[in-house]
């Protein structure tokens, strides 16, 4: 029994002697180069660095001592990428890629254990850290003053892309970044860029923009599937006496949704523009003929992800997203001059999206039922649709005296019931009523969904005196109040 210990003992002194470190720190040095070994951390990251922060050790993430041949990483890379079928030697650079990604994947694997262990206080930065990008978030932001929207940037960024840096509703690392564009020809791919009329506007000429679509563009990154255009301020010349946007114009270039002519004075209003799944740009157009007076606009143009749950349904120009609220015509205004300000060949949807009403109580329930009436004015025409202004009447002879110019309500009825009752969904005239050649105007109603409205205009306004039997009184076009009821 004495023997034994003995025997042991020198087995374990020649297992040592034959033990070279110095073999294991030649290998590391083929594994490394001439640099010492790395693993990678989550405290070291460089957000603008392209891959993690290395850091000097014998171990890696894993506290295992890294030890392998060129060789062996050879065999390491080609399992995780078949295609490339890597030969040793291999370039350093696939290395730092390669523990970069098997990295991310263990610590992603550490916190899908935790979530199915019930613990969810894992944060979720580690996961989101491969494709992380400092300038691909772009979030909306309002500014403190409440009158302009920009997105959320570093506001060394925000300069770097031209725009102004204001304080908005971001978080401390970023500031609320509102871009302006002031010229003609310009190219947009920046999310609620501002277009502005430049200093000087000059009769003959044209001014155009372009709005550039690509989803590889960092600010971009995802497919937009429409335009949204908020006009803050809008004024060029108004329409002739047959309604035709003859002098000046704005019109859009792009959109496969129908996008009327428009002209005169336009604060307030929006557009939608659908585009093409294969879009790469849409083109804003303004036209100026021989005129005097000032040119100016001001519109803010929103570039909306396919993805988003705020989109427009299709074939709508415009979409309402309240309970309560007003539609008015392009060019429309609250003037005493009746000289024509409806504009030729509108043909449009407005749409409204279906709320809930009585949200306030804790029976809010899905809106049934659209309303329509005139808005409060004073001193305009709140319903001038192919109809004689003086004295003031609806439709006169069934709907078939709709033919030039009218709006379309599918359903629509007068709210409360007229007697007789007849339910029509085509109305025109210089009063918004049920009735035929009514006075007084009505309150008209329709359940039939989704709620939209059509707005349908000739190029007509004076050669037809059978129906338009007032050159001398312009058509004016429409402002009226909107609600969602219960029936």
């Amino acid at each position: 029994m004495g023997l034994l210990p003995f025997i042991i003992f020198s087995v374990l002194l020649s297992s040592i002697s034959a033990f070279n470190i110095s073999d294991v720190r030649d290998k590391r040095q083929t594994y490394y180069g001439s640099e010492p070994p790395m693993y990678y951390r989550s405290s070291d990251i460089l957000p603008f660095k392209r891959y993690w922060q290395p850091i000097s050790t014998d171990r890696n993430g894993e506290g295992e001592i890294i030890d392998a041949s060129t060789e062996e990483r050879a065999r390491m890379l080609n399992r995780f990428w078949p295609s490339r079928k890597v030969i040793a030697p291999i370039d350093s650079s696939d290395d730092d890629e390669l523990l970069a990604s098997r990295f991310l994947s263990r610590i992603q694997s550490k916190s899908n254990k935790n979530k199915k262990n019930g613990n969810n206080n894992t944060p979720s930065f580690f996961a989101r850290m491969r494709n992380m990008n400092p300038l691909s978030t772009f979030m909306p932001c309002e500014a403190t003053t409440g009158k302009e929207g920009g997105v959320c940037l570093p506001s060394p960024v925000c300069s770097f892309y031209g725009g102004r840096a204001v304080d908005g509703d971001c978080n401390m690392a970023s500031s609320c970044c509102i871009n302006e564009v002031e010229k003609c020809g310009a190219l947009v791919t920046l999310n609620n860029t501002y277009w502005q009329a430049p200093a000087a506007v000059s009769s003959g000429s044209s001014c155009g923009l372009t709005v550039k679509l690509d989803e590889n563009l960092v600010e971009q990154k995802k497919a937009i599937c429409q335009i949204r255009l908020d006009f803050i301020a809008f004024l060029i010349e108004q329409p002739n006496e047959q309604s035709v946007c003859s002098v000046d114009s704005f019109q859009v270039a792009g959109a496969i949704n129908k996008v009327p002519v428009i002209c005169g004075d336009n604060d307030g209003q929006h557009m939608y523009l659908t585009l093409p799944r294969d879009a790469t740009s849409a083109q804003l157009i303004m036209t100026f003929g021989t005129s005097t007076i000032p040119r100016f606009w001001r519109i803010k143009i929103a570039m909306l992800p396919c993805d988003s749950d705020y989109l427009a349904p299709d074939e709508c120009l415009q979409y309402f997203t309240s309970t309560v609220g007003s539609i008015v015509t392009f060019n429309w205004k609250d003037t005493t001059s009746r000289t024509t300000r409806q504009l030729a060949n509108q043909d449009y949807y407005m749409c409204f999206r279906t709320e809930l009403v009585h949200r306030q109580a804790a029976s809010a329930q899905v809106a049934t039922t659209l309303c329509l009436s005139h808005c409060q004015v004073s001193s305009g025409l709140p319903f001038s649709i192919s109809g004689d202004a003086e004295p003031p009447s609806s439709q006169t002879t069934g709907d078939e005296s709709c033919s030039n110019d009218y709006i379309v309500f599918p359903g629509g009825y007068s709210f409360p019931p007229t007697i007789p009752v007849k339910q029509r969904d085509r109305f025109c005239g210089s009063i918004l009523s049920q009735a035929e050649a009514g006075t007084l105007p009505q309150t008209i109603c329709s359940s039939a969904k989704p709620f939209r409205l059509l707005y349908r205009t000739n190029s007509d306004e004076t050669l037809t005196p059978a129906t338009d039997p007032n050159p001398l009184l312009g058509n004016q076009g429409f402002c009226l109040k909107y609600e969602q009821r219960l029936s």
